[in-house]
C-alpha cells in the first residue's frame, strides 16, 4: 500500500526546484546520520519502546515543500542508508522491521502532505498553520501506525505501553518542530538547511545520556529497579510514613525451583522467566509502587499507604498471575513454552514489622522462608500463611 498510494493519489507535478530541494534534504539526512551513527546504534540497543529518530526532520520538511511523490521517494534512500550504516549493526534489528518502518514513514509523509494541502494552507515558504497541521498529522498518524505495528508483533502488550514516555514524545515533537523550521529554511535559501544539522546531531546525544541515566538505576535483565535505587526509595517512603503515621507494605517474592528452570532449559530461558515474572509483578501493582530486583530470583515491592490486609491481597494477585504465565523461549531444542512457574511471597508491614527498613525487610524475608518451608506457592506474613 505504501508503494501504491503515492502513485494513485492526486498531487502537483514535480518540478526542477523539487528535485533540487530533494537533493538538499537527502544530503542533510545522510550527513546527520553519519555524524550520529555511533550514538544512534547505542540508542537503538537500549531502546525498549518505539524508537524516536531524526528522520522526521527531513521527511516532514519534504512533506511541507516538495511534490508528494518526491517526498515519499525521499524515505527510501534515507532508510536504506540507515540500514547500511546504523541499524544492521544493532543486535535484534532485522531488515523486515526497517522495511516496515519505511512503509510507515511513506504513509505518514503522505498524510502530512495532504493535511495543509486539502485545507488550503499550503504556502511557500510554509506558514505557521501549515507547519502545525502537517506536524500534528505526522505525529498522530505515525504514532497510530507504530502502535498497530508493535501490537501485531507483540499482542500480549497493551496499546498504551507502545505510546512511549513523556520524554520520548517530547523528543518526537521537537524533531517535528525542527522539520517545520527546516522546511522554511529550505524555501528561503537551501544552504540554510545546514543550520539544522547541529541540533539534529546533538538531540540524540542528549537522549542517549537520559537513557543511560535511567539504566543506571535499572536491573539490566528485568528492567526493575536495582536494589540500591529501591532501598533509597523505600527509605524515603518510610520516612514519610513516620511523619504521617501511614502504613507501608513490603513484599518479598522468590521464584520457586528457579535453579531447576536453568538446569532444564538453560540460562537464557531462565532470564526469560525472570522477565516474565517481573512483568507480572509490575502489572499487579500501582504505577507509583516500587518494584526492585533483590538479587538472583528474588524481588521486592514497596506499597506506600497499604496496610496488612491489602498487602496480602496484592501478594495473592501476584501469586495467581505468575501461576498463569506461559513463557515462550528458545532453547537448544527449539521454541519451548515454560508453564507451572510459581512464587513464594512474604508480606511485612510498617510499623507492625519494625520501624526501620532492614527490620521490615527482615520480617518479609522470614515470611518467604516460611512459605517455602510450607510447600511453596503461597503467601505468608510474619511467619503465618495468609490463608
Amino acid at each position: 500500500m505504501a508503494l501504491v498510494l503515492p502513485l494513485v493519489l492526486p498531487g502537483r507535478a514535480t518540478t526542477g526546484k523539487d528535485w533540487a530541494w530533494f537533493g538538499v534534504l537527502l544530503l542533510a539526512a545522510v550527513l546527520q546520520a553519519e555524524m550520529s551513527a555511533q550514538v544512534e546504534r547505542m540508542r537503538r540497543f537500549f531502546a525498549t519502546n518505539p524508537h524516536i529518530n531524526m528522520v522526521s526532520i527531513w521527511t516532514l520538511a519534504a512533506a511541507l515543500t516538495i511534490s508528494p511523490i518526491l517526498a515519499c521517494l525521499l524515505v527510501i534512500p534515507i532508510y536504506a542508508h540507515l540500514w547500511l550504516r546504523v541499524l544492521r549493526m544493532v543486535p535484534g534489528v532485522r531488515l523486515y522491521r526497517v522495511i516496515c518502518s519505511a512503509a510507515t514513514a511513506v504513509i505518514t509523509v503522505l498524510a502530512a502532505w495532504a493535511a495543509p494541502d486539502l485545507l488550503g494552507f499550503r504556502d511557500e515558504p510554509p506558514g505557521l498553520v501549515a507547519i502545525v497541521l502537517g506536524g500534528l498529522t505526522y505525529f498522530v498518524v505515525n504514532t497510530l501506525l507504530v502502535m498497530i505495528g508493535f501490537k501485531l508483533h507483540d499482542s500480549r502488550r497493551g496499546f498504551v505501553s507502545f505510546i512511549g514516555s513523556w520524554a520520548d514524545n517530547v523528543l518526537d515533537i521537537v524533531t517535528l518542530c525542527l522539520g517545520g523550521t527546516t522546511a522554511v529554511l529550505l524555501v528561503v535559501h537551501p544552504s540554510l538547511v545546514s543550520l539544522t544539522l547541529l541540533p539534529a546531531v546533538l538531540l540524540p546525544r542528549g537522549e542517549l545520556g537520559r537513557q543511560l541515566e535511567i539504566l543506571a538505576d535499572r536491573d539490566h535483565k528485568t528492567g526493575l529497579l536495582t536494589i540500591a535505587e529501591w532501598s533509597k526509595r523505600a527509605d524515603a517512603e518510610l520516612s514519610r510514613a513516620r511523619r504521617t503515621n501511614d502504613p507501608c507494605g513490603i513484599l518479598m517474592i522468590d521464584i520457586d525451583h528457579f535453579k531447576r528452570v536453568n538446569d532444564t532449559y538453560g540460562h537464557l530461558a531462565g532470564d526469560a522467566v525472570l522477565r516474565a515474572v517481573a512483568d507480572a509483578v509490575q502489572h499487579e501493582v500501582r504505577i507509583y509502587d516500587s518494584v526492585g530486583r533483590f538479587g538472583g530470583e528474588e524481588f521486592v515491592v514497596l506499597l506506600p499507604g497499604i496496610g496488612q490486609g491489602h498487602s496480602i491481597a496484592i501478594a495473592e494477585r501476584i501469586r495467581e498471575a505468575v501461576m498463569k504465565l506461559a513463557v515462550v523461549t528458545l532453547t537448544n531444542d527449539g521454541e519451548t513454552t515454560i508453564k507451572g512457574v510459581s512464587v513464594s511471597l512474604g508480606v511485612a508491614v510498617y510499623p507492625i514489622a519494625g520501624s526501620a527498613l532492614d527490620q521490615v525487610l527482615g520480617a518479609a524475608d522470614k515470611a518467604v522462608y516460611r512459605a517455602k518451608h510450607l510447600g511453596r506457592n503461597q503467601v505468608c506474613i510474619d511467619g503465618f500463611t495468609s490463608s
